[in-house]
């Protein structure tokens, strides 16, 4: 969510630790860390990530500040993820202003369409691509949220003892994830699977074009199956969509990932019900892993991994 959080606080940039950052996830579960550092002609490398679960009585923050002293982390840089259900992501045509006076300008075409007084909103917006216009108007989307969300989130962070740089949102830190992993040049859909639901992202040449969230009867055990006719059934919704209404060509691949989501689910069914590859994320294939990570971690914090490989908070003063 970008320069949201300069909009409530005053957020010292630069620091020693240039090569490297935290991403932080909370949620009412628990919280998801990620500790990302950029070697300078190699991969970034994933050093540490954990999910941390809620305990009744005590603050997660401050769960997550023991972990990071232990880890030698405070005073670390950090990018945090807005939770969903605390923002809303509206899709509309893009006024004619100025970049910089974007998110002001459509501050009050939104401000029916939230869902609490547009007063105590903080609103940020990024641009769609030129090419996905509808017809000769630029789209844009608008993130809004209400200002205590944003404190609360800053409140934490002064809790946890990291630095905060940047408050994004789930579809923008799973479009750093598919930019890591994934050759975007053709544009690929990235599906992240929760309990009960999940999202897709069609991200092409670093560019987030669509995103919708859609239910799914799974419950995201080890043992549970991909639901895969209901599965595919929003697939395919979103494609037409992507293709017909907004005239874009389909992605090259769909790659899945989430909870408990892994290729042997991935049953030839699935496969072979679309002509576009489908796949699970492999996020080795674009991020180097400690060995002492595991596997059932890296989809708890997906979130967390996403916003730590956020490059333009890397090495910026």
């Amino acid at each position: 969510m970008k320069q949201l959080v300069e909009k409530v606080t005053n957020v010292l940039r630069g620091g020693k630790r240039q090569n490297e950052i935290v991403g932080v996830d909370f949620s009412t579960a628990g919280v998801a860390f990620a500790h990302i550092r950029r070697p300078a002609t190699q991969q970034p490398y994933l050093v540490s990530c954990d999910f941390i679960p809620a305990e009744t009585g005590i603050d997660v923050a401050e769960l997550l500040r023991a972990r990071l002293v232990k880890q030698g982390l405070t005073g670390a840089p950090c990018n945090l993820v807005m939770g969903a259900g605390n923002y809303q992501l509206i899709l509309g045509e893009a006024p004619k202003v100025p970049a910089e006076e974007l998110a002001e300008a459509l501050r009050w075409r939104i401000k029916d369409l939230v869902q609490f007084p547009i007063s105590e909103a903080v609103v940020d917006a990024f641009l769609l691509p030129e090419d996905s216009a509808r017809g000769t108007n630029r789209m844009a989307y608008a993130v809004a949220t209400q200002r205590k969300n944003v404190e609360a989130l800053v409140a934490s962070t002064k809790i946890t003892g990291l630095t905060l740089k940047n408050i994004d949102i789930p579809e923008l830190v799973l479009r750093n994830v598919a930019e890591a992993c994934c050759d975007t040049k053709r544009g690929v859909a990235l599906v992240k699977l929760q309990q009960g639901g999940g999202s897709l992202q069609i991200i092409r040449d670093g560019n987030l074009y669509l995103s919708r969230q859609f239910s799914l009867s799974y419950n995201a055990g080890l043992l549970d199956d991909l639901p895969g006719e209901a599965l595919v059934l929003e697939l395919q919704r979103s494609l037409d969509y992507f293709e017909r209404q907004m005239r874009q060509v389909p992605p090259s691949n769909i790659y899945l990932c989430g909870e408990n989501v892994t290729p042997d689910k991935l049953t030839p069914d699935i496969r072979d019900a679309l002509a576009v590859t489908i796949n699970v994320l492999d996020l080795n294939s674009g991020v180097q892993i400690d060995e002492s990570i595991p596997e059932h971690i890296l989809s708890l914090s997906l979130h967390a991994i996403g916003a730590a490989l956020r490059q333009d908070q890397v090495g910026q003063g």
